[in-house]
């Protein structure tokens, strides 16, 4: 990896620092509120499936209730730049990075081996949208490297009975989302519309879900992006200073 390659980014005062490559794929807030909205859910051995940079690992590391945490990805230059990612914030001892193809997932690691699963899938169906020309952002976006299904399946079979899961997904797609997880065993229990201003449509939907649960969903308050023009709203402000 050459250094031109990537730059390093100082988030939150300073509390988070992170390499993202300059033409390739690159995070968005769809993973703080991911991270921010899973902190409180998940606990113990923590899988990210399609982990990217690492993003989500170095923030859940935070947490006391997580134990330790790896990330799967299956594109080697993200492979390589999450490891330095974990390096660089003196993770080694909590977070692992490891190249993996979730459609592979039985052949390479135990049933039931985790008690929780995160996702930040890729949110759109092939032929679906512009596919940007840039193929590591693609894959990342796009399902060209493996499907809702992929991901989830990957994820029913890592997860002890009872353990938690959770994942950001576009709310148009949200019944294929729900549908996919009942399918996989996967029960969703807690629903939260994320909405980019109170006026629009919800865009996001983050979902917590609980293996071989009963059916019983909660559906909390909307998740408001801007309270008024540019600016974020009270309690994005807040999920951002406890990162």
């Amino acid at each position: 990896m050459n250094n031109g390659d990537v730059e390093l980014h100082s988030l939150f005062e300073d509390r988070l620092k992170l390499y993202q490559y300059i033409n390739g794929y690159r995070f968005s807030i769809d993973t703080i509120l991911l991270a921010a909205f899973a902190r409180e859910r998940l606990s113990g051995t923590v899988a990210d499936l399609g982990t990217g940079s690492g993003v989500l690992p170095v923030l859940l590391a935070r947490s006391q209730k997580i134990s330790t945490l790896k990330g799967l990805e299956i594109q080697p230059e993200l492979v390589a730049l999450a490891k330095r990612n974990v390096s660089l914030n003196n993770l080694q001892q909590r977070v692992s990075i490891e190249q993996t193809d979730v459609k592979k997932i039985r052949a390479l690691h135990a049933a039931e081996s985790f008690e929780s699963v995160i996702t930040n899938p890729p949110f759109y169906l092939l032929g679906s949208g512009k596919i940007n020309p840039n193929s590591q952002d693609a894959a990342a976006r796009h399902e060209l490297l493996g499907t809702l299904q992929d991901f989830v399946s990957a994820a029913a079979y890592l997860l002890k009975n009872g353990g938690g899961f959770c994942a950001i997904f576009p709310a148009g797609r949200s019944a294929d989302l729900l549908c996919t997880l009942r399918e996989n065993r996967i029960e969703p229990k807690v629903l939260r519309w994320v909405h980019s201003r109170l006026e629009e449509p919800a865009g996001m939907l983050l979902v917590e879900g609980m293996k071989n649960a009963g059916s019983q969903t909660t559906i909390l308050p909307p998740l408001i992006i801007y309270s008024d023009g540019q600016n974020y709203s009270t309690e994005v402000q807040t999920i951002f200073n406890s990162l």
